[in-house]
């Protein structure tokens, strides 16, 4: 079956097709009607939610590619290339997005005058891999894209750049260097009226500034994000800002005011075809029944961010999901079936570097050691966790630590 891209159709062809040519290209695609969705009726409707079919399918952005191919100019050819690279990045099909770069790189080899386009393809390129934990290659493309822009005096592109390595370097739990590279980026578009960009950059000083315990202004910036992203109506990013913003609420364990926000992310996303961002929903809202102490409803959000993680290769959010259910297991009283979970989500946050995760998990599993009264192997665990969260300076986190630490001495 086909996989679908929640793209219009419409407004691709509109900026690139003569009216002759949007007739004769309908005529030879078959486009089906966008399906309902739908839930069956549970405590919990959202977990029921499913994916509408999109208005393009793979096999349709082929057939698209091969009718443009021979209809446009080079150079709008190769701007359509683009929009569909990233269009397929937005909503999870990594594939084909990355095929489509490679296919507008090759075509742009030695033109100079291409060196905007094709820097731009190469940070797609970076993007995906760093949203599967690749993070060789994506620094490798990330670098091409930059010493492009840098060549052709592109600030806006290098800013890009650097807002993205901020995010890696984020999520291998590198606080200082994210934050130099968020506040460069910021620096490089200081004087340029670009909403969307400057939205990004505050999101990802807000999450930041959640993992440091710095709520107020967390939330700050979510909300001048959210300003940004409302007045270009970018709703994918919108839906990212609820859930942000959850987060907030739920490291505040203001956990009803959190499943508000994953309400409204879940639906939003769904509505987009915004495959990542949902998936992240539902591991958050597994993360907040468990805390509520409903596991059967944990679980069953757990097994669905699982299912979409697997879909898109991600291997952090792969590992977050063990993680809770390791949470969930020692919580319902398996602590043997938690143990395995805890060094599963731990061995795989090793493999991928992310510092941040590792030391979440060894922080459970330092609890969990404690249940099992191994208080040597639950200190050795959370002397693990205080290291890192003191190196970032997350004083919620070493509060916590250090309460279960001084009962351990």
């Amino acid at each position: 079956m086909a996989k679908n891209i929640n793209l219009n159709l419409l407004e691709v062809v509109n900026d690139f097709f003569n009216p002759n040519q949007i007739e004769d290209l309908f005529k030879q695609l078959n486009f089906g009607d966008t399906a309902d969705t739908s839930s069956i009726n549970k405590s919990d409707e959202t977990l029921d939610i499913s994916f509408p079919s999109g208005v393009i399918t793979k096999s349709q952005i082929d057939l698209l590619v091969t009718f443009a191919s021979t209809r446009i100019s080079e150079d709008n050819f190769l701007a359509l290339l683009l929009l569909l690279s990233n269009a397929t990045l937005t909503y999870g099909d990594f594939n084909t997005s990355i095929n489509l770069c490679d296919k507008l790189i090759s075509l742009s080899s030695g033109n100079p005058l291409l060196g905007d386009i094709v820097a731009n393809a190469y940070l797609v390129k970076g993007e995906i891999f760093s949203r599967q934990a690749n993070w060789e290659l994506s620094f490798s493309e990330i670098n091409r894209a930059r010493n492009l822009f840098l060549t052709i005096n592109d600030n806006s592109g290098i800013a890009k750049c650097e807002n993205l390595l901020g995010t890696i370097y984020g999520d291998l739990g590198d606080l200082t260097n994210a934050m130099e590279h968020f506040e460069t980026a910021l620096s490089l578009i200081n004087n340029q009226v670009n909403y969307s960009f400057s939205g990004k950059i505050e999101v990802n000083l807000g999450i930041v500034n959640t993992i440091q315990g710095k709520y107020d202004e967390a939330i700050s910036y979510f909300k001048r994000a959210l300003i940004n992203f409302e007045k270009i109506s970018e709703l994918k990013r919108v839906s990212e800002i609820h859930h942000n913003t959850a987060m907030v609420y739920t490291k505040k364990k203001e956990f009803s005011s959190a499943l508000n926000s994953l309400d409204e992310c879940i639906i939003l996303s769904v509505k987009l075809g915004y495959l990542q961002t949902c998936g992240l929903a539902y591991l958050s809202k597994a993360f907040v029944y468990s805390q509520l102490k409903d596991f059967k409803l944990s679980l069953a959000f757990a097994d669905k961010a699982m299912e979409i993680a697997y879909k898109l290769d991600d291997k952090l959010t792969i590992a977050e999901v063990y993680k809770i259910k390791g949470i969930i297991q020692r919580e319902s009283g398996n602590l043997m079936a938690s143990e395995n979970l805890l060094l599963t989500s731990l061995r795989l946050n090793q493999e991928t570097g992310n510092q941040l995760n590792e030391a979440e998990t060894y922080h459970e599993l330092g609890l969990l050691y404690k249940e099992m009264n191994l208080l040597e192997k639950s200190k050795n665990n959370l002397d693990k966790a205080l290291e890192y969260f003191r190196k970032i300076n997350a004083e919620p986190e070493i509060s916590k630590l250090e309460s279960v630490l001084k009962y351990l001495i």
